[in-house]
């Protein structure tokens, strides 16, 4: 299959959202395309080169984004929405376009996980959201959470705040299983760093006018 690909900094995982300001004449053609053919592009992480301006090399496995709105920005700028949908391997990448493109092959999971570790890592989850709701003075709604393992792994790859190099590893794990212990690591990270945060912004709250006694 082909897929039109914008290389970015970022890992994308499925059904994670982006938001994107496009600008280059090349990616305002790619974001074109898409919407006339109503196709979806691919993100990939970059290996070697930059996002604006040159040449970038991907890495082979990334994730394609089905574009759900873009609206005009200041100038030349478009701001593009899309949502995360399938992983892709590259099998052939091509550079005869003024954008980037490949002839991809979709990734399938394999395996299973451990069903002890599936409901920890969904607790732990929820927690996440949770703590996160706290810090932003949000309402704390219970959590609508995937079913699937392997969605639960990549919902905390999406959420996990990871370096680059971590989420594209987990990304790239066609196993459930090895999926889901590579995330729950990232997970509980991101829980210790989500009760800082919620501690900090309770103590604001409390500290502000008309909240003490």
């Amino acid at each position: 299959m082909e897929l039109r690909l914008f290389p970015l900094h970022t890992v994308l995982f499925p059904a994670m959202p982006i938001q994107l300001q496009v600008f280059e004449p090349r990616y305002r053609q790619l974001i074109a395309e898409c919407l006339e053919h109503a196709t979806p592009f691919g993100v990939a992480l970059i290996r070697e080169g930059v996002e604006v301006g040159g040449p970038a090399q991907p890495f082979d496995v990334g994730t394609s984004a089905r574009i759900t709105s873009v609206l005009p920005g200041s100038g030349e700028r478009i701001h593009v929405r899309a949502v995360g949908v399938r992983r892709f391997r590259i099998v052939a990448l091509h550079d005869d376009r003024p954008y980037p493109w490949a002839d991809v092959e979709w990734v399938t999971d394999e395996g299973t996980a451990d069903e002890a570790l599936v409901a920890q890592a969904r607790t732990e989850l929820a927690l996440l959201l949770r703590l996160r709701a706290t810090a932003n003075g949000e309402y704390e709604r219970d959590a609508q959470l995937p079913a699937g393992a392997g969605a639960i792994a990549d919902r905390i790859g999406a959420l996990a705040d990871a370096h680059a190099d971590e989420a594209q590893r987990l990304l790239e794990a066609v196993d459930i299983g090895q999926r889901l212990e590579l995330a729950v690591p990232l997970l509980r990270d991101a829980v210790e760093r989500a009760y800082e945060s919620a501690a900090e912004a309770a103590l604001e709250r409390w500290a502000a006018p008309g909240m003490a006694n």
